[in-house]
């Protein structure tokens, strides 16, 4: 089913934010319709600015398997984010209702994929969530 890009990323967010609300310390998030910043989340540390990313099962024609495709590219032609855009983004399997975070840091090219047993793993959002958040403050 075809839902179109607007409502597939209202989706995302509503996903992304349960599951930063379930993560151990997390004090609070909300939606923040902002440029370049869908949500915002906080903890006894301080603020951490999240971008969202939804993607839905792809089955592409060169790759055997079917997965979930990402594009955290920027303005039109798709330039890799610049730090202080955000802290972390946030890429959410819609079908898996299930989220991968990674530190902007750590982002190392415009697009990415996933394959699908990637968001099987039930640990996959808190063991992303920690080492995003190592990364964001200088930890790692």
């Amino acid at each position: 089913m075809f839902l179109g890009e607007t409502r597939t990323g209202l989706i995302g967010e509503y996903i992304a934010s349960a599951a930063v609300l379930s993560l151990p310390g997390i004090l609070g998030a909300s939606l923040a319709q902002q440029d370049k910043v869908d949500m915002v989340a906080w903890d006894d540390v301080g603020f951490l600015r999240v971008q969202v990313k939804a993607g839905r099962l792809r089955h592409e024609r060169d790759r055997r398997l079917p997965c979930y495709h990402f594009n955290y590219g920027t303005g039109v032609r798709k330039k890799k984010p610049q730090r202080g855009d955000y802290d972390i983004v946030a890429s959410v399997a819609i079908e898996k209702r299930r989220v991968i975070f990674t530190a902007l840091d750590a982002l190392n090219a415009v697009t990415r994929r996933y394959s699908t047993k990637r968001f099987d793993d039930p640990d996959v959002e808190i063991d992303s969530w920690f080492e995003a958040l190592a990364i964001v403050r200088g930890e790692k």
